[in-house]
């Protein structure tokens, strides 16, 4: 496989599973894929953020030069929901560098706190906002608000999620 054949290739689970074989834990040819996935047409970018996703959560070492492209795409709100989605799904599991602990929880807040956002985003943020919180334990208070606020509305799975970040956050709090 060469990675400008991706642009050829269907957005499904055996495409991104070829991709990640491909770059398995090849740095060079992981900054191709980031090139890709940050400067690449719409479909590119959906297919390779799911390749992304998967090959940080696996490596994540491998990103970690990446973490201000990541936030810059982030923040576009032009940009695909898919992408946004995978890129908050790398911070479920990765380390998160202090100097973005900040922008990283309040872009995720944002996100749990717009009904119009995305669930994935939104549960994903969840996650991230936890993880931030426990480290900064005076971030538990406005985090419990946010998701105690936003519990009533939601799929199953958003409401499920909420009810056990609250759970952790209050036994980390106490």
């Amino acid at each position: 496989m060469v990675l400008q054949e991706i642009s050829k290739l269907p957005i499904n689970k055996n495409s991104v599973d070829d991709i990640i074989q491909y770059i398995n834990v090849d740095s060079a040819r992981f900054k191709q894929l980031m090139d890709l996935f940050l400067n690449g047409n719409v479909r590119v970018s959906q297919l390779t953020s799911w390749a992304v996703g998967h090959i940080a959560e696996k490596h994540p070492s491998l990103i970690e030069p990446y973490h201000n492209q990541l936030l810059e795409k982030l923040a576009d709100s032009s940009v695909h929901n898919s992408v946004r989605r995978n890129i908050v799904r790398i911070y479920q599991t990765a380390t998160i560098p202090e100097e973005i602990e900040g922008i990283l929880y309040d872009y995720c807040l944002k996100a749990i706190n717009n009904p119009k956002e995305a669930i994935a985003i939104r549960v994903f943020g969840m996650t991230v906002c936890e993880r931030i919180a426990k480290k900064y334990i005076d971030l538990i208070p406005e985090l419990i608000e946010s998701l105690s606020a936003q519990l009533h509305e939601g799929s199953a799975g958003f409401k499920n999620r909420g009810a056990k970040t609250i759970k952790n956050l209050t036994k980390k709090n106490l």
